[in-house]
């Protein structure tokens, strides 16, 4: 996530809102927040089944926690674009989330 906090104007330049969601409660996700040293919202207290069953998300059931979900969603609330972690790697990018919204703009008339 501090990957898009260093790349957070050029988010905010193009009128896109980032969020990070977590099943953490309050305090949790606070301090994450502080720790990353994030600018961004960050939802928290999420029903880990509910959120992995809502939006596909993969879970760790052993562990108990949730892989890495992203979206792009577009103003009418469409998923645009989605990446799913089964594991460690699979993230969202900064840089490609931008070039998947410059075309996500350029194709909106």
């Amino acid at each position: 996530m501090a990957d898009f906090e260093n790349q957070i104007d050029e988010f905010r330049a193009r009128e896109t809102t980032v969020v990070a969601a977590s099943v953490d409660p309050l305090g949790a996700a606070e301090n994450m927040r502080d720790d990353e040293k994030l600018s961004f919202e960050v939802a928290h207290s999420l029903d880990r089944d509910d959120f992995a069953e809502r939006f596909g998300a993969y879970f760790h059931a052993e562990r108990g926690f949730l892989h890495a979900t992203g979206f792009v969603v577009e103003p009418n609330g469409t998923v645009a674009h989605a990446v799913y972690a089964t594991g460690s790697i699979g993230r969202l990018e900064p840089g490609a989330t931008l070039r998947a919204i410059d075309y996500l703009i350029s194709q909106s008339g």
